[in-house]
């Protein structure tokens, strides 16, 4: 059995087929019927000069005599086109007229009924007309005796009709085929163009879109695949919600333990009697301190889910101005930056630059960029953080002159647990570029690493899509 990856290609080879066989069938029939009917045509002509010569024949004086039917066969052959040929005769072949070797029918003539037969005459296909007659007034030698009428054409000007009307048929059929073969392969396409734009609407969601697709507007026989889809990506999110509830819990009931074990530690630095002690004391403690990071970084990415997990219920985004929520983003990163004697700052617009997005989400993003620069950065290191205008896009960046990302690393970057090798040397989990991929994809932002050109350090960036705003007068925003 024949099988199409293609469902236009299956509907197109199924229907066409048909379609051209059902003509073929269409014109055959309608050849039959034209063959018929002009034969029916003809044959009336022939009859009609059977008539014109049964009219004319003369038999008061006891013999057979008939005016010469020149005029009128002159006539007929014009109406035809073709050459005409008589013959009148008694029935006993004693008296004859005109062709005398015209062949007779095989079957014995009714009187008063022509019949018509096809027959080879002068090396010629030839149609005759044929009837038998009884005159008014019977011969003397047989007063019973019928005279047989004949009149006959060539076929050759009757197949040239014939073949002229089949071809202009022909003709005719081939154009309707090609306008319906054109219109069903319209009507194919327009049929599946729902399938098109619904696989289209699919393909260009974004990953974290897990809602419904909607049905309303497509065809019946397209709905039961698409509320399986949607029975899919309901069971999807309900097993998505249950890793992300036990990782949210796991990540709580983790906070509460090392806390306290940190404030035990602490506890215990201060009653320590020795230098050892005390060391393995504070081993433990920056043991701690990394586990507790680990488990906010955790905890930052299972809210990070869950937001995403929101979105996908038509949860609304905020406008944004980037500049204030990147002022206070350096602000409350400030004093560890000055822990280490960073050249830390920023270079903002004057005027509030708006984009789309959530909020809360961002400052994440913004704090994980900014603290990996603060943590991979040697001590005196310069980090800039900046918002850029460009025609189509808004830019949050952030510079540093540290020790950079090889292209490999920078490849990988926003993979879990996935740390490069300029961070080997320091604690890390590895989840702190992750949380910044997904809050771009959130967002609908683009997330850049690039290496610094001719100089050591890094560049990150959040591009976000321009939205039309127009800016109010700078003075508003000078006074502070």
């Amino acid at each position: 059995m024949m099988k199409f990856k293609s469902l236009k290609s299956t509907l197109l080879w199924l229907l066409i087929p048909a379609l051209v066989i059902t003509m073929l069938i269409s014109l055959w029939a309608s050849n039959l019927e034209l063959r018929g009917q002009v034969n029916t045509a003809f044959d009336r002509s022939l009859a009609g000069a059977i008539r014109s010569i049964e009219v004319n024949i003369k038999t008061e004086d006891g013999g057979l005599a008939m005016e010469q039917p020149f005029y009128m066969l002159e006539f007929f052959e014009l109406t035809t086109r073709s050459t005409a040929y008589f013959r009148v005769a008694t029935e006993d072949r004693l008296t004859e007229i005109g062709y005398v070797d015209l062949p007779l029918p095989t079957t014995p003539l009714d009187t008063g009924k022509a019949v018509f037969y096809n027959q080879d005459y002068l090396d010629q296909p030839m149609r005759i007309a044929a009837i038998a007659i009884q005159p008014k007034e019977g011969l003397l030698y047989n007063p019973e005796s019928r005279i047989i009428i004949q009149v006959a054409e060539s076929m050759a000007s009757r197949e040239d009709f014939i073949n002229q009307l089949i071809w202009q048929s022909v003709r005719k059929d081939f154009v309707v085929l090609a306008i319906f073969i054109i219109l069903l392969s319209g009507g194919i396409i327009i049929a599946l163009r729902p399938l098109k734009t619904l696989s289209s609407e699919i393909k260009n969601r974004s990953f974290d879109n897990l809602l419904p697709i909607d049905e309303k507007e497509l065809p019946k026989e397209i709905k039961p695949l698409v509320q399986a889809i949607n029975l899919h990506l309901a069971r999807y999110i309900n097993r998505n919600l249950t890793q992300q509830q036990f990782l949210d819990d796991a990540s709580h009931q983790l906070r509460t333990p090392l806390s306290v074990l940190t404030m035990q530690v602490d506890y215990a630095k201060k009653l320590a009697r020795t230098t050892e002690m005390e060391e393995v004391l504070t081993a433990i403690q920056q043991r701690l301190g990394n586990t507790i990071q680990l488990t906010n970084q955790l905890l930052a990415l299972a809210k990070v889910r869950d937001a995403a997990d929101k979105l996908t219920a038509n949860v609304s985004r905020e406008t944004i101005d980037i500049c204030q929520l990147a002022a206070d983003v350096v602000s409350n990163l400030l004093p560890t930056a000055r822990k280490k004697r960073m050249d830390y700052g920023q270079e903002l617009p004057e005027h509030p630059v708006m984009i789309n997005g959530i909020e809360w989400l961002l400052k994440e993003a913004l704090s994980n960029i900014i603290s990996n620069s603060i943590k991979y950065c040697p001590v005196r290191s310069h980090i800039t953080v900046s918002v850029l205008e460009e025609k189509d896009h808004i830019i949050l960046q952030v510079e540093d002159n540290g020790p950079g990302m090889s292209p490999e690393d920078i490849a990988l970057a926003g993979k879990r647990f996935r740390r490069g090798a300029s961070g080997k040397e320091k604690y890390g989990s590895g989840l702190g570029l992750a949380i910044v991929n997904t809050i771009a994809e959130i967002n609908r932002a683009r997330f850049e690493i690039f290496s610094k050109k001719n100089e050591t350090g890094l560049i990150v960036r959040l591009v976000f899509n321009k939205i039309p705003m127009d800016y109010p007068d700078k003075s508003r925003f000078s006074s502070n």
